[in-house]
């Protein structure tokens, strides 16, 4: 009786597995788009101007126009005069570059006196308004 109740669970597992597997099998694989492949034609091209160029009988620095004679507050360049515009990314990014860093006294001395200091900024919150510069023996 065991036996024939085995075999009965195995012929019944048995078809249940093919009865499972075989429409899937049986059904046409679904379509799937292939993505377009990329052209191999492309060129990279890096467009940049030159800072300092000519256009007819005038000359440009960083699109600003230059001038043969002197112009009251522009500054002269490469035989032109220019205005201060011309120059003013240099000297942003020369002004960040010289700012003095802070040192690691500095840091300890304002993380001790404020518990708000942050050192990314050197500034700390106070209690009312905005936050400041921290100013140590140090700095």
């Amino acid at each position: 009786m065991k036996r024939t109740t085995a075999s009965l669970y195995a012929a019944l597992a048995f078809s249940l597995a093919l009865g499972t597997a075989a429409p899937v099998m049986a059904a046409p694989p679904a379509f799937v788009p292939k993505a377009p492949t990329a052209s191999s034609d492309l060129v990279h091209v890096q467009d940049r101007r030159a800072r300092f160029e000519r256009r007819g009988n005038n000359y440009y620095y960083n699109g600003h126009r230059g001038y043969r004679d002197r112009h009251p507050g522009y500054r002269y360049y490469n035989g032109w005069w220019f205005p201060p515009a011309a120059f003013a990314l240099g000297a942003i990014i020369g002004g960040a570059l010289s700012q003095p860093s802070t040192t690691s006294a500095h840091v300890r001395w304002c993380q001790n006196r404020w518990r708000s200091y942050r050192a990314s900024d050197n500034t700390y919150q106070p209690s009312h308004g905005p936050r400041r510069a921290c100013v140590s023996p140090y700095s």
